[in-house]
């Protein structure tokens, strides 16, 4: 695993692959099936490896996110940078923030919320939790305006924040004030485009960013890592049409849910078998587990 810390070289290497956590038909972590999960992404090109939303680190046990620490920590490549989830509770950031200490990892993505929550107390949070871990955190916008851009800026001037995944979603990206003023005081190489390889192609093009993650490229990495690769060349066409070819995958997440989705994707895809999904999510009904099937064959037939 590399402990390498977290820099605008760093942060465009490799695409981010957010992958999903494979668990035993008893709920508890597979170390075996995520180790064929992680090897299939590195496989593929990418190096970044970011355990959130997709590994649903928001309903760890703390007991869990122990053992999910050590196994991601051991099971990936030496040339790998692995960034682990950390709350997105306050209370619970402080004590997973004890159990990080005892590991390696260069940063931490602070999970996002928009309920109980005001942009300076969040900010006096993240202060807070990077003084107790010693290093600074991933910060993750997801929601327009929970946190300003000043506040954010002053997060990134004064040392707190390591890199930025930003995840607002827009009916026209083009068109986002929030991202606009964002690049215009931060350098927008140190924010990643958060929503996968939809908006990747705009947010990196059009206001400069650093970077995306991506969760349909956990299953399909090669892609990913080529679709990185023309946006860093300028080839704009190349691009657009492997853009395109996730829109199968990708239509299904965006309207029956990106976690449930990708999770059993992955298992139809033939890479992990990633067993039960983890409450407070539920599996995917016989009906669009076809669905999923359709969508990842339409995908490799349009190679």
């Amino acid at each position: 695993m590399d402990t390498e810390p977290l820099s605008a070289a760093t942060i465009s290497r490799s695409v981010w692959a957010v992958p999903s956590l494979a668990r035993a038909a008893d709920g508890s972590l597979d170390k075996a099936e995520n180790a064929k999960l992680i090897r299939h992404i590195e496989q593929g090109g990418i190096s970044t490896l970011l355990y959130g939303g997709n590994a649903i680190f928001y309903h760890l046990t703390l007991a869990e996110y122990r053992t999910a620490l050590e196994m991601i920590s051991e099971l990936a490549a030496d040339t790998s940078l692995v960034i682990p989830a950390i709350g997105p509770a306050y209370g619970t950031m402080l004590d997973q923030a004890e159990i990080l200490k005892d590991f390696a990892f260069p940063t931490a993505m602070v999970l996002p919320q928009r309920d109980i929550v005001t942009s300076a107390g969040f900010c006096t949070g993240v202060r807070n939790l990077v003084k107790r871990l010693g290093k600074p955190v991933v910060l993750y916008l997801k929601f327009g305006g929970v946190v300003t851009v000043d506040d954010a800026t002053a997060l990134v001037n004064d040392g707190m924040i390591s890199a930025i995944k930003y995840a607002v979603v827009r009916e026209d990206y083009m068109q986002d004030d929030y991202l606009k003023a964002l690049t215009e005081k931060i350098d927008p190489s140190l924010i990643l485009s958060g929503l996968g390889d939809q908006p990747a192609i705009v947010h990196m093009r059009h206001f400069g960013l650093g970077g995306f993650t991506t969760g349909c490229g956990c299953v399909f990495p090669q892609l990913s890592t080529d679709l990185l690769q023309a946006i860093q060349a300028g080839n704009w066409d190349q691009a657009e049409a492997i853009r395109e070819r996730f829109i199968p995958l990708e239509r299904l997440r965006d309207n029956l849910g990106p976690i449930s989705i990708l999770h059993r994707a992955t298992q139809l895809a033939g890479i992990a078998q990633t067993g039960p999904i983890s409450p407070l999510l539920s599996e995917p009904d016989a009906a669009i587990q076809e669905q999923i099937a359709a969508a990842l064959q339409q995908i490799k037939q349009s190679a």
